[in-house]
């Protein structure tokens, strides 16, 4: 079944062309003593969130409860767009190297990238990436690049699968990841692995300081809801995961790396880029843009070997975006940050050690006994994940818009 949603403007223009003033009087030959004048009694409207739980409830069907997350986190992506993903329109050619067919693909990205360079306050972005760790990585290629310098400086608590990826990828390229000492790039994540933002303009301000760009990272861009956006306190370069807003996790990806930049940095960007022209009759189109050629034909040359995009992936991001728009999204992020408040709040009466304080994002740290921890180990037998394991007894909880204050609750209760 399609999804049809008419606007004020086009319910106008329909009884316009109709001929009558309003909708009301459609039903005018209608008795008044037939028509139902009375609001329905229906019980209080309840979210989709709450409507889809309801559901499940009712057919019987358990839902399972996850507060995992670090890096691969969750969040409600309205029913819509799944079904929107199904429109034929989307089932085009794979590369969008003819334009004149491509109309359709070539717009989603360009409206893809917008969205993106408007999250990280930045002034262009990429068709998308693989990842977020392969976005990360490229981020660090593209400094070394540009500053001339084999090395990287990464500040502590980054996702350590990403800096995983980076060793891999920057050590082929004989690129040095250090702590001190001179480097093309200060890298940093906010919020960090364990949730805890960090001081992002003195990490920007330090890395300029010392001749070097910054890179930010954002593996839940819910966050950027909430907080200052990274090109807006001046980093150079910003990279992150937008997977939790795509839809449902798979085993967990297929991903969608984001990734922008400043406007003077474009011809290092990796990846595709859409612009926006205009044809020879004057009416607006769009092409691929800086579509670097030796990416095909002269890998030496090449800035990156990444000549392709997660276009699916990226259009169900851009999607989700969409329908929540700007001030919706900020609704969202401060959703979340109380649930954090509310799990924080709730761990540490029932005597819960948090290993961090200040101020977090969806992400809480938790040292627990052997008890407790087998107590957690014990849920997975009920289909609840009380989250991710870092080491022995450290326990790495997230709680989104997605949990209930009684699901939080009964965590809690299980675990002491």
């Amino acid at each position: 079944m399609r999804y049809l949603s008419h606007t004020k403007s086009d319910i106008e223009e329909m009884l316009a062309t109709v001929g009558r003033p309003s909708i009301e009087s459609l039903f005018k030959s209608i008795p008044e003593k037939n028509r139902f004048n009375r609001p329905l009694d229906l019980p209080k409207a309840l979210s989709e969130i709450e409507l889809k739980r309801l559901l499940e409830e009712q057919a019987g069907k358990a839902p399972k409860r996850s507060f995992l997350g670090a890096g691969a986190t969750m969040h409600f992506v309205p029913e819509i767009v799944s079904q929107m993903l199904l429109r034929g329109e989307w089932l085009t050619a794979y590369t969008p190297y003819q334009a004149e067919v491509s109309q359709g693909t070539l717009q989603a990205i360009f409206e893809f990238q917008t969205m993106v360079a408007g999250l990280f306050g930045m002034e262009i972005a990429n068709a998308s990436m693989y990842d977020g760790a392969t976005a990360l990585a490229e981020a660090c290629l593209m400094a070394c690049r540009i500053k001339r310098v084999n090395a990287v400086k990464m500040h502590p608590n980054i996702h350590p699968e990403y800096l995983e990826v980076c060793q891999t990828i920057l050590g082929a390229a004989g690129i040095e990841i250090r702590d001190t000492g001179p480097a093309a790039a200060h890298v940093y994540q906010n919020p960090n692995f364990i949730g805890e933002l960090e001081a992002q303009k003195q990490i920007i301000d330090e890395a300029h300081a010392q001749d070097a760009l910054a890179i930010a990272v954002c593996t839940d861009m819910v966050a950027l809801g909430a907080i200052q956006s990274p090109g807006f306190l001046g980093a150079d370069i910003a990279v992150g995961e937008g997977l939790g807003l795509c839809g449902h996790l798979s085993l967990g990806g297929p991903g969608v790396g984001l990734f922008a930049t400043r406007k003077k940095f474009v011809r290092q960007m990796p990846g595709r880029l859409v612009g926006q022209t205009k044809d020879l009759k004057g009416q607006r189109g769009f092409v691929l843009t800086l579509s670097a050629r030796e990416q095909h034909i002269r890998r030496e040359r090449a800035t990156s070997n990444i000549c392709t995009n997660h276009n699916l992936m990226a259009l169900a991001f851009c999607m989700t975006l969409a329908l929540y728009g700007q001030s919706g999204f900020r609704k969202l992020a401060l959703n979340n940050i109380q649930k954090t408040l509310y799990f924080r709040k709730q761990a540490a009466k029932a005597g819960l050690q948090i290993l961090s304080s200040g101020t977090h994002f969806n992400e809480t740290l938790l040292k627990l006994s052997n008890e407790q921890a087998q107590k957690a180990k014990n849920l997975e037998k009920q289909d609840i994940f009380a989250g991710v394991w870092l080491e022995r007894n450290k326990l790495l909880v997230t709680t989104t818009e997605l949990h209930a204050e009684s699901e939080i609750d009964e965590l809690v209760r299980s675990l002491v």
